[in-house]
């Protein structure tokens, strides 16, 4: 990216590349070689997008399906060529490379062709392979701090344009049709893309562009405003802890036509051309350990952006970039000859190695190509660079330093510098030292005006450059003491000494100058050891984040070790031989008579009515949690437990605990009555079903001993006891009547089954009197069906137990649209049966028990945040021809709601009103509008359209609340309440 800076026009084609003056330019080296390659290089880059994102995504859509072969098969007959195939983007943009070996350019250049001319663009590649690599290139770039802050800095020096980002974003989805659209747009002109090839002889390469890259329907070439330089400050927090910090300083540079910012950008330097040593350049000079300091310059099309990009321990960041204004001030009062003529060399260098390379050749030649039509020579560069002299690289650094800094702070925002405190406001004037300045002489110049004046030191001894305080108060760097030096397993005592003192004379002056050194010492020594407890105390934060998580990752495997426990006897029973007749009659032929079974029940109910009779007694509020219920009785209870809290594992109350066989009541101690001497009672609390919750025994560690977990769906209960009896009794209990839970479900499931076998009593054979006039009318619920063929008259009524299986298979595997049809196809059945009451009723049990299953799920997916537009879509119109419509408009604007609102939380004020008003507005206005874009796409129906107005006036009015808090407050400043309207305007036009 950043040999950018090299590229220069020439007024005619260069000696090495032979130019057809046809459309689309075409540009070949004559040379020859084993191995060539083609580029296409395509004006599509994110600077001519007409929505975010939609460079991005077409450079993933491209060499894919064509209409003359799939993906699959470009992918083969590649490999089986031994070639390879790329797609790179950049802000103008993009490039389709071939690489492969010479005999095959007819081949590889119609796999060009066909991308750009006979794309396929297939829906499900685009949502099965397109999307997903977006959105990992996505979060690879918001996890590289460097591609981040170069991204973020475009942004804020050119805005649109130039400023588009390189990557789509998930809060700006892209639609299958606008990327098809965009995509067309630039392929099919050609005079919007350029062809460049090595190794291919120059008639052969025009001869395969008129065959395979002329698109049936030409159309206009893409455009884009001149691009327009801004500036500002923009200041990302880092993600979790990092070791440095990364800060961007930018200004305005010059068009990839000029060649002053490259030498410009060598002549700061920053890289080092040897690995044992840093570099002898101004900023070379900077970097020390984990810093660097580097100058890097991108040229585009009609603008560029200059600068210098830091990367340090945050404490070090303002001083580096400090010394590099100093260093680009002093550049600008005047350059020397001699540093001019090495830079000029090293942009010599930069550019022949770019010109070796035969991918980034290509990429340089087919970049001019698109834009001018012709490329320089690398003959034509170096005559140009030969031109450059110090005055003009004295101008052009005076021309940045005129310009509005770009500043993009990446890392712990807090202590980072703004860029009011780099020392720009004194534009080319030189750095003052750091003493009082004499008087000034006539015709002189003063700082520019409100520039702070430095103290002088309490010593007269001069003061070293590298210990003038560009330096902040409180750093290492204010000390000048180099603490990697005193680090380094080479440290000599002896020649740090004499670094530090020097020759001096008189033993006075030395004793003086060893009490300065061992308070600058001290204080280092001071400064280091309160950086080592910042850090100390910032790592143990994260080690207590990471040790709960590692607590809760515990849990949930103890969690899960229990519930295959449990489910690992299943098997075991169903092997076991059990007859249907032991599992629904206990006792069987061996158990007593039914007179004494009789007597025992009645036992048992009179003795479980009494137990809830003392615990609807004993426990307030227990019989309205508690109903009375044939066969429930009290398995046991607990007056040691006491809940905890979920999240820091504090005691909050104590509870009396009382399990049952169906439920679990959680009571508290309460005082009832007046005064202190009120009378205490159990009062209830809440109540679990046991189906619905889970038991976990948690392993003893640290504070929390004797413990159990229980979760309710995302709710978390956790209970603690000092005796491991009453926890071993209590996880006995449940496990007792989990086991008692999962034998009557599989009775029930045996049952169910016996019943569909034939069994006199069951739902099949209880039908012998079925009528038959549902078929002597032509009716067939197999024809309707597809299955049930066996009984084409439908007397066996086993057939709705395969609907309702076919139906509760759908929804479970998510072929929603299969059981949409099927509830369709019910409806169309239930009134047929209406001569059959008992199969109505039946049959509608069980369509409408599977049809609310189904509305539940298609439900909790539109109301999931992550879902896309086209997931929106689908979900809809599945509950629309269910019937629910009113419930999925409901239920996705409640989501995007709180999606709002959770997007606005999200949002860091650091204090600046103005910055916190755009980034709201930006974020409330565009999903405001993506709603409105997704919902007319979802309800196509006018008449649902009023519940959309009403919604989006209500976000309006949310947001006009945050406004009126934030920007109508006390002593506002009239400057700040004009801005934050103007921008609320200009997002509110959306």
């Amino acid at each position: 990216m950043l040999r950018s800076s090299l590229r220069a026009t020439a007024s005619k084609a260069a000696p090495s590349l032979a130019r057809s003056y046809a459309s689309p330019a075409v540009l070949a080296t004559g040379e020859s070689s084993p191995t060539a390659a083609i580029s296409v290089v395509v004006k599509a880059g994110s600077r001519y997008e007409t929505a975010p994102g939609l460079a991005h995504v077409v450079k993933n859509s491209v060499l894919k399906s064509t209409n003359k072969r799939s993906a699959l098969r470009i992918v083969r007959e590649t490999e089986l060529h031994g070639g390879v195939l790329s797609a790179a983007l950049t802000r103008e943009h993009l490039i389709l490379t071939a690489e492969f070996l010479s005999s095959d350019a007819p081949f590889f250049a119609e796999i060009l062709g066909d991308a750009l001319v006979a794309p396929r663009f297939a829906a499900h590649e685009y949502n099965e392979e397109v999307l997903p690599q977006v959105a990992a290139e996505y979060e690879q770039a918001n996890h590289d701090p460097t591609t981040a802050t170069f991204d973020l800095a475009h942004q804020v020096a050119f805005r649109a344009g130039l400023g588009n980002s390189l990557f789509a974003s998930p809060l700006n989805a892209v639609s299958h049709d606008a990327a098809t659209s965009f995509a067309q747009s630039a392929f099919n002109s050609p005079s919007n893309f350029a062809v460049v090839a090595t190794g291919v002889d120059n008639s052969l390469l025009k001869s395969l562009v008129s065959d395979f890259f002329v698109s049936s329907s030409p159309s206009s070439a893409l455009s884009s405003p001149a691009a327009a330089y801004f500036g500002g400050e923009l200041r990302v927090p880092s993600v979790g802890h990092s070791a440095v910090d990364h800060f961007l300083l930018g200004f305005k540079g010059e068009a990839a036509s000029g060649v002053d910012f490259a030498v410009l950008k060598h002549l700061l330097g920053g890289e080092t051309s040897t690995k044992w040593n840093a570099g002898v350049s101004p900023l070379s000079k900077l970097a020390s350990g984990s810093s660097s300091v580097k100058a890097f310059n991108l040229g585009y099309s009609d603008a560029g952006l200059f600068g210098v990009y830091i990367t340090a321990p945050t404490a070090q960041v303002q001083g580096l970039a400090q010394k590099a204004v100093s260093e680009l001030q002093a550049i600008a009062k005047g350059a020397s000859a001699e540093a001019v003529k090495t830079a000029v060399l090293k942009a010599k260098f930069e550019a022949a190695a770019a010109f070796d390379g035969r991918v980034s050749k290509l990429e340089f030649a087919g970049a001019f190509a698109a834009n001018t039509g012709s490329a320089p020579s690398l003959e034509e560069i170096f005559a140009k660079l030969d031109g450059v002299t110090a005055d003009s690289v004295t101008k052009a650094a005076a021309s940045a330093l005129k310009s509005k800094p770009t500043t993009v702070a990446h890392g712990n925002t807090h202590d980072l510098p703004y860029a009011d405190s780099l020392g720009l406001n004194d534009k080319v004037v030189p750095s003052l030292p750091a003493v009082i300045p004499p008087p000034m002489p006539a015709g002189g110049s003063l700082a520019a005006p409100g520039a702070p004046m430095a103290r002088a030191p309490s010593s007269s001894r001069p003061v070293s450059p590298a210990l003038e305080t560009t330096a902040t108060p409180g750093t290492l760097e204010a000390t000048g003491v180099d603490v990697e030096m005193l680090a380094a397993d080479t440290f000599k005592p002896e020649e740090f000494l004499k670094q530090h003192l020097g020759a001096r004379g008189g033993s006075g002056a030395q004793t003086e100058d060893l009490r300065a050194l061992k308070t600058r010492l001290e204080g280092a020594m001071k400064i280091t050891e309160g950086d080592l407890q910042r850090s100390v105390f910032k790592n143990y934060a994260d080690f207590v984040v990471i040790s709960k998580e590692i607590a809760t990752l515990e849990s949930e495997m103890l969690e899960l070790k229990s519930v295959l426990e449990e489910w690992r006897a299943v098997p075991e029973s169903l092997e076991g031989g059990w007859g249907v007749d032991e599992l629904l009659m206990p006792g069987g032929s061996q158990g007593p008579n039914r007179r004494t079974q009789r007597n025992s029940l009645a036992d048992l109910a009179t003795l479980y009515k009494s137990q809830l009779s003392a615990l609807w007694e004993g426990v307030e509020g227990s019989q309205k949690l508690l109903p009375y219920v044939p066969g429930r009785h009290l398995i046991a209870e607990s007056a040691s437990f006491i809940e905890l809290n979920s999240a820091t594992y504090k005691p909050k109350q104590n509870v009396h605990l009382f399990l049952l066989n169906d439920a679990m009541l959680v009571s508290v101690k309460k005082r009832r009555g007046t005064g202190m001497g009120g009378k205490v009672r159990l009062v209830a609390e809440r109540c679990f079903n046991l189906s619905e919750i889970v038991v976990v025994d948690l392993k003893d560690g640290g504070d929390l001993t004797n413990a159990v977990k229980i979760k309710r769906g995302k709710e978390t209960i956790i209970f603690r006891t000092d005796k491991s009896e009453d926890k071993k009794v209590l996880l006995m209990a449940f496990k007792k009547v989990a086991e008692e839970l999962m034998n009557k479900k599989r009775k029930e499931m045996l049952s169910e089954a016996e019943a569909r076998k034939g069994d006199p009593s069951n739902l099949r054979s209880a039908r012998f009197d079925y009528d038959g006039s549902l078929p002597s009318s032509g009716f067939s619920p197999s024809e309707i069906l597809g299955f049930g063929k066996d009984d084409p008259t439908g007397k066996d009524l086993s057939w709705i137990g395969d609907y309702s299986d076919e139906l509760a298979v759908a929804i479970a595997t998510r072929t929603f649209e299969e059981a949409v049809v099927l509830v369709e196809k019910g409806k169309i059945i239930a009134p047929q049966l209406a001569d059959d009451p008992h199969a109505s009723v039946l049959f509608r049990t069980k369509l409408d028990q599977r049809s609310t299953e189904l509305v539940a799920s298609l439900v909790q997916d539109l109301g999931d945040h992550s879902i896309r537009k086209s997931g929106v879509v689908r979900t809809t119109a599945w509950l629309l021809r269910l019937g629910q419509g009113e419930k999925a408009r409901e239920t996705f604007l409640n989501g995007r709601g709180t999606l709002v609102r959770r997007r606005a939380r999200q949002i860091k004020f650091e204090g600046d009103i103005s910055m916190y008003i755009s980034e709201l507005a930006m974020v409330c206005f565009t999903l405001i509008k993506n709603t409105c874009e997704w919902y007319m796409a979802a309800f196509k129906d006018n008449r649902m359209a009023s519940g959309f107005v009403r919604w989006a006036s209500e976000q309006v009015e949310i947001y006009a609340e945050m406004f009126r808090r934030q920007v109508y407050g006390a002593d506002q400043d009239g400057k700040v309440i004009e801005e934050s309207l103007e921008v609320t305007k200009s997002h509110g036009a959306m």
